[in-house]
């Protein structure tokens, strides 16, 4: 695992999912609380340090990406007092090595041709049960290095389950274990109780316990029953 100094602190799980450089596919999650955003974003942080690497974070819709806590702001709260550059019209952090950390969305039909013509070495979709399977599979395209450079070439996601993509997430990286499992795919399974720095007691008492039982299941145990 690659460290980075301006990487935030880590639980278990989530070195888990930092460690799998040379796995190609990496579903990260199950439970709400278990740090999914997070473990994305250290993701992403990982390499940049090399020069002309370039990373990108896509969420459902812009305003998704822009809400408090969301993934912008997380990444405001870890780098603006690093020498990083920040530009919002592009939504894009600069590093001092030229590598970039990109945030987007791929809210319309036609969203996903926006980014036609770029290159990147790490893809994340944060609450992947959100998107479609297209979306999800032709961003495949974009993920590209040049001759020489080493950088693993990574496709990452965190979710719950639910949502509009649910069986197709669920039979893509079988969360189950009920298939044999596909060498360049994998998936880390992480729960409420996986992440140190969220008052698990108290999350499972106040907010979940008001979801109805399916719901609860998926975000507090991570249930990817299909449910009817």
């Amino acid at each position: 695992m690659r460290r980075n100094p301006i990487t935030p602190r880590r639980n278990q799980k989530q070195i888990d999912f930092l460690m799998l450089d040379d796995v190609s596919e990496v579903l990260y999650g199950g439970a709400a609380g278990g740090g999914k955003s997070e473990a994305l974003l250290m993701a992403a942080l990982q390499y940049v340090e090399v020069p002309n690497y370039a990373a990108i974070l896509f969420r459902k819709t812009f305003q998704d990406l822009a809400l408090p806590g969301a993934l912008m702001d997380r990444a405001h709260e870890v780098l603006s007092n690093t020498s990083a550059r920040w530009n919002g019209s592009t939504h894009t952090w600069t590093f001092p090595s030229s590598a970039t950390l990109t945030f987007g969305y791929l809210d319309n039909e036609n969203d996903r041709y926006r980014y036609q013509g770029s290159e990147f070495q790490y893809i994340g979709f944060d609450e992947l049960t959100q998107f479609k399977e297209r979306d999800y599979r032709y961003m495949f395209s974009r993920r590209r290095r040049t001759v020489g450079n080493s950088v693993p070439l990574r496709m990452r996601a965190g979710t719950n389950p639910g949502g509009v993509g649910h069986l197709w997430v669920k039979k893509r990286f079988d969360p189950e274990g009920r298939r044999r499992p596909v060498k360049s795919r994998r998936f880390v399974r992480a729960l409420i109780d996986d992440n140190p720095y969220l008052d698990a007691d108290e999350y499972k008492k106040s907010s979940l316990a008001e979801l109805d039982s399916q719901t609860r299941r998926q975000y507090e145990l991570g249930d990817w029953t299909d449910f009817g």
